[in-house]
């Protein structure tokens, strides 16, 4: 299996810009295309986000590792945090068709997650870190 690893100390939204680029660079770089790319770079801003800003707190850096891989057909996106714990694939998914003005606030950028990738998966490490997992299935077939 190929990959390639980014991995912060002490990460704050000012690294987002670096980790997007990473990502694309990453996923080209084992061999998924631009659209692949884009999707998975859209998914995991949207959870490095939210981690930076909701769980450590926009104020309070913390480490953040990205790592994507290329697992057969399939590349794989592990972001690795401290953060408190949260699984958003908990999170029950938002009434887009309900009117825009009934909607709470927020609950988007999960369901973001899950329509840009084939599967989303959420463990607690054996270390006590948050691990998710961005699944793109058959990206790499014309490798």
């Amino acid at each position: 299996m190929k990959s390639l690893t980014l991995s912060y100390t002490s990460a704050t939204v000012r690294d987002l810009n670096d980790i997007r680029e990473f990502l694309d660079y990453a996923v080209v770089t084992l061999g998924g295309d631009e659209d692949i790319a884009g999707d998975l770079v859209l998914a995991v801003n949207e959870a490095v986000t939210n981690t930076l800003l909701h769980g450590y707190g926009e104020a309070t850096p913390g480490p953040v590792v990205v790592g994507v891989e290329a697992d057969g057909g399939d590349l794989r996106v592990r972001l690795i945090d401290d953060a408190p714990r949260f699984d958003p694939t908990s999170v029950p998914p938002p009434d887009i068709n309900r009117p825009l003005e009934e909607r709470p606030l927020g609950g988007l950028g999960v369901h973001m997650m899950r329509q840009l990738t084939d599967e989303l998966v959420y463990h607690l490490t054996d270390e006590g870190r948050n691990e998710l997992l961005f699944i793109k299935r058959g990206a790499l077939a014309n490798v």
